[in-house]
């Protein structure tokens, strides 16, 4: 695994403290203009990813942080809220142990194509047109 610059291991701690990545990278002393752009880059490095999972794990370990206490600390905070009448903060807790709970994580389709021999022919037959060939049949029928 390459080792990390002294640079990109302040944006590693930078990154931990908040996780904005353009913040981090100013923070860290890279330049504001391209802060963005720069951060974007460093976080698809996958040394650098791991060294951001690194701290963040020392980090949730140094403050016994789990996924199961998060997870009591919230429904313990829905109680509170149901005790005080605040249906706003028991929505708002439910709404973070969904997340947690990963209720609100996107539905994975796949959907598949079976091509008849028709198909699987015209399939061919445009895999083997070049550019030109197929704008000009895109011309064609956008005039349709």
């Amino acid at each position: 695994m390459p080792t990390l610059t002294p640079k990109q291991q302040r944006f590693v701690a930078e990154y931990a403290v908040d996780r904005n990545g353009a913040a981090a990278a100013v923070r860290a002393g890279y330049s504001a203009r391209s802060a963005k752009q720069i951060a974007n880059e460093l976080l698809t490095k996958p040394d650098l990813r791991a060294a951001v999972a690194a701290q963040e794990a020392r980090i949730a370990a140094d403050l016994e942080v789990t996924r199961q206490r998060v997870l009591d600390g919230l429904l313990e905070a829905v109680e509170m809220a149901r005790e005080k009448a605040d249906p706003a903060a028991m929505i708002s807790a439910w709404r973070e142990v969904g997340r947690l709970c990963g209720y609100y994580a996107p539905d994975r389709v796949q959907v598949g194509v079976q091509l008849g021999d028709a198909g699987a022919a015209e399939l061919r037959r445009l895999e083997a047109m070049s550019d030109e060939e197929l704008a000009a049949l895109m011309e064609i029928g956008s005039a349709d």
